[in-house]
């Protein structure tokens, strides 16, 4: 019996992530938008803040963390018991965007994963410790002498289905905790696109400029002339209501 057997639920519930290229580079927790540029950093606790982070350490895409730094946490506590039971799986709850219009909410996100993730790390001993218990009672069944009393095997087959049950309802806890994970990364996923798309448009935007300045010299009469944003074959629509100062 393998553990993957257990639940459809419980492998494949992380999907990619929208977050390709200089996104997801590594060693920097800025992914911000240009349109972001001008608007205040909002005030946070210091273990919820990104910006403030001294080391910038996240796990591979293929773990399943999409969208986690190293908690500062890891950092500054010496104690050996988040090292030992978090560092390595569970401290990667920092959610790596600091645009100031969704750091807000990336911080409550964050909040939400430290907790989920304190909460996954009691279910996921338990359940491990839970499936060897059914490997030893499924073992003990199996290797039973034929000649052994019908009380004994009726005892063996007890304690196999005791920890089934158990084993099913710890991962039907572990597939709720991977879902309410899963819905803060598809959040973070959402967000990171439309940054994307601002970044991208910013590019092309300055990319057409530099275009045009090379086109057309500084003096030219063209950038003291009025743009028409209107169709010519479009209806008036009134003196001076599609001109604008370019």
């Amino acid at each position: 019996m393998s553990p993957q057997a257990l639940s459809p639920q419980s492998t494949g519930t992380m999907k990619k992530s929208f977050s390709s290229g200089t996104l997801q580079k590594s060693g920097q927790a800025t992914i911000t938008s240009p349109m972001a540029a001008d608007i205040e950093m909002p005030k946070l606790p210091k273990y919820l803040n990104v910006t403030g982070l001294t080391k910038f350490r996240k796990l591979p895409s293929s773990t399943g963390n999409l969208h986690g730094w190293l908690a500062e946490d890891y950092s500054q506590i010496n104690w050996p018991l988040p090292k030992m039971f978090g560092k390595e799986k569970y401290g990667y709850s920092m959610i790596d965007i600091d645009d100031p219009r969704y750091i807000k909410e990336c911080a409550l996100m964050s909040q939400k994963l430290i907790r989920l993730h304190y909460d996954q790390q009691i279910i996921d001993y338990t359940w491990r410790n839970t499936y060897k218990a059914l490997l030893t009672a499924e073992h003990r069944q199996a290797t039973l002498p034929n000649n052994c009393a019908q009380k004994t095997r009726d005892l063996m087959k007890k304690e196999v289905d005791s920890c089934m049950k158990q084993l099913l309802e710890l991962q039907q806890q572990k597939d709720m905790y991977e879902q309410q994970i899963k819905e803060i990364y598809d959040r973070c996923d959402a967000i990171k696109a439309t940054i994307k798309k601002e970044n991208d448009l910013e590019d092309l935007r300055l990319t057409m400029e530099k275009q045009t300045k090379e086109k057309i010299s500084s003096d030219s009469p063209f950038w003291k002339a009025k743009f028409n944003i209107r169709s010519v074959n479009a209806p008036p629509r009134g003196s001076g209501a599609g001109s604008i100062d370019y």
